[in-house]
């Protein structure tokens, strides 16, 4: 029913945003992302829409982006995920490194995100494999660096050294920019040992 709305943004309150249009203010539910990306009270805002009705509730659901709300009727769309697990997971994680998690059967970072146990992680991993192809499968969100084809075991490595780098406590952003200056050619041991080299400078 709703593409998009366009308003004022008002504040935060837990796991929705307010944005006013036409003197009325709209509850939003969405993700730790766009919650990120707010801009200061007061400043107009714009977020894609997803309404979902049931018999004891109507809600939207707003996003920063299209691919973000494409991730989340994605994700919707599985057997055991309502629309709080699919915040839950689109707020643990980039959209890039979820996709990632998906692909490469990662239930350890997918069971990061509250509300999610090992057999919803299971049927995350399995239900849209033909929906999430290789072409997916990308490491930060500015450079946006693609698989190579050459190595099939790339997007593994990648994925097993980032997760070795945040359990040590750095953050995403850390540990993808240290991903970019890495030899990918090199074992996962090494890449990791690469990039903490970069990290403690």
């Amino acid at each position: 029913m709703y593409e998009y709305i366009k308003g004022k943004y008002i504040g935060i309150n837990k796991d929705y945003v307010i944005i006013e249009n036409g003197g009325i203010g709209y509850k939003i539910f969405t993700s730790g992302a766009t919650m990120a990306e707010m801009p200061k009270v007061s400043e107009e805002v714009m977020l894609y829409l997803e309404q979902i009705v049931r018999e004891d509730f109507i809600g939207l659901y707003g996003f920063k982006d299209r691919e973000e709300l494409e991730m989340f009727k994605l994700l919707l769309g599985i057997n055991g995920v309502g629309a709080k697990a699919a915040l839950s997971l689109l707020s643990i994680s980039r959209i890039n490194n979820l996709k990632y998690a998906i692909i490469t059967g990662d239930d350890k970072q997918l069971c990061k995100a509250p509300g999610i146990g090992k057999k919803t992680a299971g049927r995350i991993i399995l239900e849209p494999k033909d929906k999430l192809s290789k072409e997916d499968m990308i490491i930060d969100s500015e450079g946006l660096e693609e698989i190579s084809g050459n190595n099939e075991n790339y997007a593994i490595k990648m994925n097993e050294a980032l997760g070795a780098l945040l359990a040590l406590g750095y953050s995403e952003k850390e540990a993808e920019l240290a991903l970019k200056k890495a030899n990918k050619e090199e074992s996962v041991e090494n890449i990791i040992k690469e990039c903490l080299k970069n990290l403690m400078g």
